[in-house]
């Protein structure tokens, strides 16, 4: 009876084989390696625009006009980081190398972004800053682009979760240690005016950027020579035949609206903590409250990737979206900073689980030959959101003259209603019966020979994978 089916169905019989032995391979530690390049990218970042920027613009610029300044080289970044990504993706989606599509990529930019570093021992002023900032950003995103890709091309759709969440935790661990780190080297060169701690500081971010993306691309290399001893090319023919998912256009809008609620608090939450809270001492109430949310946040992860393997994307994005709005709205009557911390507690959960399920579902609807141009596509409406979120403050300032308070109100008020939109935008996405579909136009235009080539090895590799397995 059991080959009877798999005469019947040899193509589904085939790929559960396949997908069953990539769960078995797919380790915890093995999709970790997999991830080291977000540790090493979102560290290297994080400590560029926490530490090292700000300290470098007061060398440079005047000190009333510091925070102009700094403002200029992070939009100039993201804008950098926005038009790049989804380009390079679209590239590498269309490289062909001895070393496979994305690891090229990864390896370019890793190094070259390290190299501009080098940029930070001559700067003299604003404009050469600006410049090597530049360099930097755009060799970075030559790399990070298609690496995002890295999790559609190998891992089995059974297991995106867990890599999406162990991706996010990389990405987490990587900003505090490199924060952690070059704050204390950096202490050092302010204090002391060494130059060779700034030199430091670079060579340490840059050299562990290199050797992530160096482990990330190591286990791509395995991994893909696995995949073409098992499968040789012959579905090569079909990976480029497919177009973007249709309901594409209702994620993008759902992400923009959550990472710009998300990004709300950390942006303005020292200034509604003393305006409106009006706790005694604001940054020591926000450092507690970043390490609680922290903390929810990074516990969530794990437990919010392995749920979405099991009951779905759309179900644990929704709900941490939903919680995420109630807790946005609850943070304005609190009293205290107890209450606002236990507040916090819970949005910090809640954006983990939306992080964690939010980029599993991007994962889930990349397209098979495409996945460098979907995941930056994705990158910019990640890019959008944050930038948004940066540029309200206008507005918060301008309802806070008419009314004490009311432009902190309008913000949590939009930012749950944002949470809430978000969610009622997942809902009419389907995940199902997209991935091998072809586009008219190209099977149209693909010789009748080479689909007959195509079909017969296709025959072949059923028959020889069937004849294994009896």
């Amino acid at each position: 009876m059991r080959q009877r089916a798999s005469l019947r169905h040899p193509f589904r019989w085939s790929v559960n084989v396949t997908q069953s032995r990539a769960n078995a391979q797919w380790s915890t530690l093995a999709l970790l390696r997999l991830s080291a390049f977000g540790f090493g990218y979102t560290g290297f970042f994080m400590a560029m625009d926490a530490i090292v920027l700000p300290t470098l613009v007061l060398v440079v610029a005047p000190e009333g006009a510091k925070n102009t300044f700094l403002g200029v080289l992070g939009l100039s970044g993201m804008i950098a980081a926005g038009l790049v990504q989804p380009m390079v993706g679209w590239y590498s989606d269309r490289t062909s190398t001895p070393l496979g599509r994305r690891v090229p990529f990864m390896l370019w930019g890793s190094v070259f972004a390290a190299l501009g570093l080098t940029g930070v021992g001559f700067v003299s002023n604003y404009s050469s800053l600006l410049i090597f900032w530049l360099f930097v950003q755009v060799n970075a995103s030559i790399g990070y682009g298609p690496f995002q890709a890295l999790i559609r091309d190998l891992v089995p759709a059974s297991r995106i979760g867990i890599a999406s969440s162990l991706k996010i935790l990389a990405d987490g661990a990587g900003g505090v240690t490199l924060i952690a780190i070059s704050g204390a080297m950096i202490g050092r060169y302010t204090a002391t005016g060494a130059a060779h701690w700034l030199w430091i500081t670079s060579g340490v971010i840059a050299a562990t950027l290199i050797a992530t993306a160096g482990i990330s691309s190591i286990t791509v290399l395995q991994r893909e020579r696995s995949a073409r001893h098992s499968f040789g090319r012959t579905l090569e023919g079909l990976r480029l035949r497919s177009g973007l998912h249709p309901h594409l256009t209702w994620f993008l809008l759902s992400r923009y609206l959550m990472i710009a609620g998300i990004f709300v608090f950390p942006t303005y939450g020292l200034f509604f903590l003393g305006d409106v809270v009006r706790v005694e001492n604001p940054p020591q109430t926000l450092g507690v409250m970043i390490i609680s949310i922290g903390g929810a946040l990074v516990l969530s992860i794990y437990p919010a990737g392995w749920i979405s393997d099991k009951i779905g994307r759309k179900p644990v994005v929704i709900g941490g979206a939903v919680v995420a709005a109630f807790g946005a709205i609850a943070i304005l009557s609190a009293g205290s900073a107890t209450q606002v911390v236990v507040i916090g507690s819970v949005i910090g959960a809640s954006v983990g689980t939306i992080l964690t399920a939010s980029w599993a579902l991007a994962n889930e609807l990349g397209t098979e030959g495409r996945e460098g141009q979907h995941m930056g596509i994705v990158t910019v409406a990640t890019i959008a959101g944050a930038a948004s979120a940066k540029i309200l403050g206008p507005g918060v300032d301008l309802l806070n003259l008419a009314s004490p308070g009311l432009g902190y109100s309008v913000l949590l008020t939009g930012c749950a209603a944002a949470f809430l939109v978000a969610a009622l935008l997942i809902l009419p996405i389907k995940t199902e019966g997209h991935q091998l579909e072809p586009q008219e136009e190209s099977t149209a235009d693909a010789p009748k020979t080479t689909r007959s080539n195509n079909c017969i090895a296709l025959l072949a590799k059923f028959r020889q994978e069937f004849s294994c397995a009896t």
